[in-house]
């Protein structure tokens, strides 16, 4: 009972976190969200890792109370190599693993899911951060399940609405780099 309570208490707080983030800097995150997204877009995926990477940064910077602006997303682009060799690996991990009849594809990519949040906000190297990300979720499984439910069902709303993606992609991102720290604190 009171394993289940903390989990639940865990999953509320970072709800709650999420949405006063979200709310009080509505115009922010989705102004930030849409440049990421433009310039994803135009580099043809190359830029997706700085880019995710430099939005993280402005949510910590925004988490702790420190003023933050569109255009700090481009600050990701300091850890441009290592979130490029990582979205590269965990890449090639999701295809070969889509090979080996989906399952094992879809589970490496879920397994991943903390990796540009180790990368921004530890400074971890791309397998390290990988390592990381595998580690929190394995320790964690049922808490980061429901974290990643959230997220799948949030961004299939937001893919099945037209312009759905620019309100669900910053709320996915904000909920997942506190779900990371309410996951490391737990681990700790």
């Amino acid at each position: 009972m009171t394993q289940s309570a903390t989990q639940e208490d865990l999953v509320q707080h970072t709800l709650n976190q999420t949405w006063d983030l979200f709310k009080n800097d509505f115009v922010l995150w989705v102004v930030a969200g849409l440049v990421m997204i433009i310039v994803t877009i135009a580099s043809l995926g190359i830029l997706s890792g700085p880019m995710t990477v430099g939005y993280i940064q402005l949510i910590e910077r925004r988490r702790m109370g420190q003023p933050g602006s569109v255009t700090d997303i481009f600050d990701g682009f300091s850890h441009f190599g290592v979130s490029l060799i990582a979205s590269i690996l965990i890449g090639l991990g999701v295809f070969i693993g889509m090979f080996l009849f989906i399952l094992p594809g879809v589970l490496f990519g879920l397994s991943m899911a903390f990796t540009f949040q180790a990368i921004a906000i530890h400074h971890e190297g791309a397998t390290s951060a990988m390592g990381k990300s595998f580690e929190l979720i394995k320790d964690n499984l049922a808490l980061a399940a429901v974290f990643l439910v959230i997220v799948l069902v949030l961004s299939g709303i937001g893919g099945a609405v037209v312009f759905g993606t620019l309100v669900t992609m910053p709320f996915t991102m904000l909920l997942m780099t506190l779900a990371y720290h309410g996951l490391n604190e737990r681990s700790a």
